[in-house]
């Protein structure tokens, strides 16, 4: 039933065509009240003062329940490889023009967060691949006494190809197959935790992730047919006993997890491992973790793998961070019917460069190559190998208290063993936000 709902988005055209309209709207509305403010005043105070006043109006309270405009985004961006394409590369000017509206309830025992964004992609050479993707999530958290809660979060996406302005979006790169194609994602998460003392408490997870494929791109210059919709099953159970809050804190949990196509292939993994998070220093924690995976594959072979993961974190001073995090494991993919065995390498960098100004570097590398299976089938693709590099660059100005203007350059470079499924791609982008 839930896949057959996320297919009827795609048939509503009607709906879509009011969200662009108001979304333009809301656009125009933002710059007007900037322009009119700034016709009677030059001093950022003004304008913050303006502004809030417009958006006051635009703030509904019901029983505690606060919705109101998030915010409103305009940029531009350069992409020289819109097509995710070896040799078929298509470049474009990309106008994104979007906004976003949130409900927000914080009580005594129990909090509500709704947030939705909206941004209508307009290609200056390619019209035919113009489109609305959508973003809707959820939180929501709930004490039942003080020893026991529970937390609940819905993250839904749309889109066509992953963003350069996304967060992951290396990631979502990397062990993705080449081509531009609608997808929809849904991923659901709940977590019950007790404490049984000061320092010991256990946890009950359930997780469930949608995938769903519904065709191929309009156009014939962007490949991206024949994937199959997925389902995710994942329950867990685990406890952790802090040694002390600033100090460290061990874990210990067992994962149950089973992806099923729609044709009817499925796999499942067990997961067991120790975790650990250790404030090496005041400025210095290290998240880590190991264990083992007993993978059941799509083809009924058993497969028993160790996993590792780690984040080192570092607060250099009040305005710099870096992060370094590694990874290693065997996990399933959507894109494809076989079980992924990757690494991947992660390092950033932020900094307030001035009081106004912000500055941030990012390096991801990963390397993988798809388990061998022993049927064939339309979407295995046994002897896949991918190494992956990507490198970006932004800056960020807080222009008034709402307004922040931005750049940023983003570099990525996919390579495979698999003839025309590689590519390398630059985006730059400039663009105005205002966030409320």
């Amino acid at each position: 039933m839930t896949l057959q709902f996320l297919y009827q988005i795609k048939k509503m055209g009607r709906l879509v065509r009011y969200l662009k309209v108001f979304s333009n709207l809301c656009i125009g509305i933002f710059i007007f009240t900037l322009a009119l403010s700034n016709a009677y005043s030059f001093g950022d105070e003004r304008v913050d003062l303006a502004v809030t006043n417009f958006l006051d109006s635009l703030t509904y309270n019901y029983k505690g329940f606060d919705i109101k405009l998030t915010e409103v985004s305009l940029r531009e961006t350069y992409d020289d490889n819109i097509s995710f394409s070896k040799e078929d590369k298509l470049e474009d000017f990309i106008t994104y023009a979007g906004f976003g509206l949130g409900m927000n309830y914080e009580g005594k025992i129990r909090t509500f967060k709704l947030t939705g964004e909206i941004t209508d992609q307009i290609f200056a050479k390619q019209p035919s691949q113009n489109n609305i993707t959508q973003y809707l999530n959820l939180n929501f958290t709930n004490e039942f006494s003080k020893r026991d809660r529970i937390s609940l979060s819905n993250s839904f996406s749309h889109f066509e190809a992953p963003s350069s302005s996304d967060t992951g979006y290396f990631s979502a790169q990397f062990g993705r197959t080449a081509g531009r194609f609608e997808y929809f994602h849904n991923m659901f998460d709940l977590t019950y935790s007790n404490d049984i003392s000061k320092q010991i408490t256990c946890f009950v997870n359930y997780a469930n992730e949608i995938n769903a494929f519904p065709g191929a791109s309009t156009d014939d210059s962007f490949p991206g047919a024949g994937r199959e919709d997925s389902l995710l099953n994942k329950l867990g159970v685990g406890m952790s006993y802090a040694f002390s809050p600033t100090d460290t804190i061990f874990s210990f949990s067992y994962d149950f997890t089973n992806i099923a196509f729609e044709n009817d292939i499925d796999a499942t993994i067990h997961t067991i491992g120790p975790g650990v998070r250790q404030f090496i220093t005041r400025k210095l924690i290290l998240d880590g973790g190991a264990g083992v995976d007993v993978i059941n594959s799509y083809d009924g072979e058993n497969i028993t793998k160790l996993y590792v993961r780690s984040m080192l974190t570092y607060i250099i001073e009040e305005k710099t961070q870096a992060m370094l995090s590694f990874r290693k494991k065997y996990s399933t993919n959507p894109y494809y019917i076989n079980i992924f065995n990757s690494w991947f390498v992660s390092a950033s960098l932020t900094r307030k460069i001035l009081k106004r100004l912000d500055g941030s570097l990012t390096a991801f590398y990963g390397d993988g190559k798809n388990v061998p299976t022993n049927f064939e089938g339309e979407n295995v693709s046994s002897n896949l190998e991918q190494e992956f590099f990507g490198m970006s660059a932004s800056f960020s100005y807080q222009i008034s208290k709402h307004l922040k203007g931005g750049f940023a350059y983003t570099y990525s470079q996919l390579d495979s063993n698999v003839e025309n499924s590689g590519y390398s791609k630059n985006t730059v982008v400039l663009g105005l936000s205002a966030k409320f």
